[in-house]
């Protein structure tokens, strides 16, 4: 009798733990991973990034969320050749320069019948400058957003008996020769024509080609459009600023981005264009500069930027559903509320920026209000190799500038190398 107790009972004991095992097995066959290549890491800290997994993996806990950190500079070099090793991760986050060129070397999936499945606001609140589509198809969700806006050192307005920033482009031509004085090493801007990053342009030309009336790019035609009187007439005002007011840091030709941000952050620059992700970098260089952020001035009309950090499913993702459930978490409402809320980024999203804990960041009311006109554009989603492109402007706006060509002359050099790149693309 008890021997078949002591049988009955190992025999119990063995079918728990069959179970208990097969159980395991089970739930490390359904535990999934998704590898997310991006350059945020190091901008933004490793607490906050580890914050953002462990919410992900609360709200999806069969996933586990693989963050792959790199430099921004090289990003873009560097994703494609893990592309052609094919080892490329699932998620990859790009910018606005990139989508159409990644999308033509099959990096990246289009993500219509997927965004199709979801409800329609998920879609409907990211905005409009977002929705543009290369080759008919949308390649990308935004993970944050901004539009290019006028930074201004209250101090130094101040000094110099101004009290409200430039409206128009006449008050900013009168303003700047007022905010410069060469002895004291203070100007009224840094103008940035460095050749690398090729996303200087963004700052400095594409938004006066709009402010002056002009476009950048054709929709019907899908040429270059910024050789018209508006776009000759624009820099040729910026040449004029430059070369005729001096309000400038010397040394245009080769000041850049950090160039630009750095000395406005050393106090001696009056102004400054930049987006909303330069509020993170200024108080990084100088917590205690003073200043405020306004609309750009207005030529004939407004005009600006839209840029942002966009997430894509690559082509070689290993489980298409899983990354999928990470990029539309990202960039729904809840993901998007803890990515800005850690960041400091602009949501890309409306309903976030409706929500009360946003609406009390005054800062970001130059951005948001620039974005909700039609003259607030990001050209580079429809520019099949924004990198290059950027890069042939940037050298004819250089040519200007040194009297090498008349504008007439630079922007129509300028359109045919475009013009080239699009025929080439067709």
């Amino acid at each position: 009798m008890n021997n078949r107790r002591g049988s009955v009972w190992l025999t119990a004991v063995a079918t728990t733990l069959a179970a208990s095992l097969a159980m395991s097995t089970s739930s490390v066959a359904q535990q999934r991973e998704v590898r997310w290549n991006q350059w945020k890491g190091t901008e933004v800290g490793e607490k906050f990034m580890s914050e953002l997994k462990a919410a992900f993996e609360k709200d999806h806990p069969d996933i586990t969320l693989v963050s792959v950190d790199a430099p921004f500079t090289g990003f873009h070099d560097r994703a494609i050749v893990q592309h052609q090793a094919n080892k490329l991760a699932d998620v990859l986050m790009v910018q606005v320069d990139w989508v159409a060129e990644f999308a033509d070397l099959g990096m990246i999936e289009p993500l219509d019948d997927l965004i199709a499945k979801e409800p329609p606001e998920f879609f409907g609140n990211i905005p409009s400058a977002f929705h543009q589509k290369w080759r008919g198809k949308q390649y990308y969700l935004p993970v944050e957003s901004g539009s290019v806006a006028l930074f201004y050192n209250t101090d130094l307005f101040a000094a110099a008996g101004l009290s409200d920033p430039p409206k128009t482009w006449d008050e900013f031509a009168e303003m700047a020769r007022k905010l410069t004085d060469p002895e004291k090493r203070q100007f009224a801007v840094t103008a940035t024509l460095q050749s690398e990053p090729p996303t200087n342009m963004t700052y400095d030309i594409y938004p006066l080609i709009l402010q002056a009336g002009g476009t950048l790019i054709d929709a019907e035609t899908n040429k270059a459009a910024f050789n018209s009187p508006e776009g000759v007439a624009a820099i040729e005002w910026y040449v004029e600023r430059v070369n005729k007011d001096k309000i400038s840091v010397p040394g245009v030709l080769s000041n850049g981005e950090k160039e630009k941000r750095a000395n406005f952050a050393s106090g001696n620059i009056a102004m400054m264009f930049e987006g909303p992700w330069g509020i993170a970098i200024q108080r990084q260089l100088n917590p205690n500069l003073n200043y405020k952020i306004a609309p750009l001035p207005e030529g004939k009309t407004t005009g600006t930027m839209v840029r942002g950090s966009l997430n894509t499913l690559t082509a070689q993702a290993k489980d298409k559903e899983a990354a999928w459930t990470f990029l539309k978490w990202l960039s729904g409402p809840r993901g998007m509320a803890i990515w800005s809320k850690g960041t400091g980024a602009l949501p890309a999203r409306t309903d976030v920026m409706n929500e009360e804990w946003f609406k009390e960041k005054t800062e970001f009311a130059a951005f948001v209000s620039q974005m909700e006109r039609p003259t607030a554009q990001s050209p580079f989603l429809v520019m099949p190799n924004a990198v290059q492109m950027n890069k042939i402007m940037t050298t004819e706006v250089q040519n200007v500038v040194q009297g090498k060509k008349s504008a007439k002359e630079a922007l129509d050099d300028a359109a045919a190398e475009w013009n080239k790149i699009f025929a080439a693309t067709k």
